[in-house]
């Protein structure tokens, strides 16, 4: 039942007409197919891009209703070990189909966490069958699909949503399920979603479950909260504090600590803002970036232990010690 679905879902893309934000992508796609061809594809790109839909689309606008006997779909979940190519993928692709004629496609999500010796596999079952079969690929980073396999595929890039897109994309969808706006939380969500449309319109219709009997509208406070987001004036109030040389570390590490750890903010995201918000202010002149070249090598060695690790409250005095040396 539609009122049952999540936003995400019932606003999905089911045509290649509907998708957003990947106007080139769409047009190139619109031309392969219209000429008659099906070439074996690689989608790569950021989550939230558009990758899944538009394979989805092109299957509804192919193969109509007999899809589901065309089409077989393996995504992150599904053990997609050389075992699994040799035995799924390998018996579906040399499966005969009396029933109806034409090609085959074996969709591939997520593909880029598929191990090398399945890669390996994967690309003789794909030089084998490519004359019944053909694959696409879906996965977030290219450089973790095998060249062997990359030299076989029409490659496409699906770059982040443009912001300006993905604030219409959401009015829209407010408009449709009667959410109540401000301008301000619709920038403030797509600012927090950074070219992801997918976590943009979870996040507003997490926000709109949200609102209390006292507000009629969506709000930006609302938005940071529920997406435990700091606010703009306490990631500036973190930077100054670091940039500060008159502060000590034991002092800074108190003042920090009380932001962050006692609103449960996760220490990547206050990394990538503190990032974002040094970067500004060494454009806006404000302060010297010939100061901070070894702060961001330091920083960026910082994020990747803390992307492997859970130990939080450790990793912010690590964060204030790259400044306060």
């Amino acid at each position: 039942m539609e009122y049952n679905l999540p936003l995400v879902e019932k606003y999905r893309p089911t045509k290649l007409s509907e998708i957003v934000g990947q106007e080139t992508i769409i047009n190139s796609l619109r031309k392969i197919f219209e000429g008659g061809s099906f070439p074996h594809l690689l989608f790569y790109g950021g989550s939230g891009s558009g990758k899944t839909s538009t394979i989805m689309s092109i299957l509804n606008d192919y193969f109509g209703k007999k899809k589901k006997l065309m089409v077989m779909r393996l995504d992150a979940s599904d053990d997609r070990g050389i075992n699994s190519v040799r035995e799924e993928i390998k018996g579906f692709a040399e499966k005969k189909n009396y029933f109806t004629k034409g090609i085959k496609v074996i969709i591939l999500d997520e593909a880029d966490s598929m191990t090398f010796d399945a890669q390996f596999a994967l690309r003789r079952i794909i030089e084998k069958y490519s004359i019944t079969t053909r694959f696409c690929l879906i996965c977030n980073y290219d450089n973790k699909i095998i060249p062997a396999i990359k030299s076989r595929c029409a490659e496409f890039k699906f770059n982040p949503i443009n912001n300006n897109v993905m604030k219409e994309k959401l009015k829209s969808i407010a408009n449709n399920e009667n959410i109540k706006y401000e301008d301000k939380s619709i920038d403030i969500i797509t600012g927090i979603a950074k070219g992801d449309l997918r976590k943009a319109i979870n996040l507003m219709q997490s926000s709109s479950i949200n609102i209390s009997e006292n507000e009629s509208f969506l709000n930006a406070n609302l938005c940071y909260n529920v997406a435990g987001y700091p606010l703009p004036d306490e990631i500036e109030k973190i930077t100054n504090i670091l940039t500060d040389p008159t502060k000590n570390l034991e002092t800074s590490i108190k003042k920090i600590h009380k932001i962050v750890l006692s609103n449960g903010y996760s220490i990547s995201i206050i990394l990538k803002e503190i990032i974002e918000n040094l970067i500004i202010k060494i454009t806006n002149n404000e302060i010297d970036s010939s100061e901070y070249t070894l702060q961001f090598s330091e920083l960026a060695n910082l994020e990747n232990k803390v992307s492997k690790s859970t130990f939080g409250d450790i990793y912010l005095s690590m964060l204030v010690s790259i400044f306060k040396k």
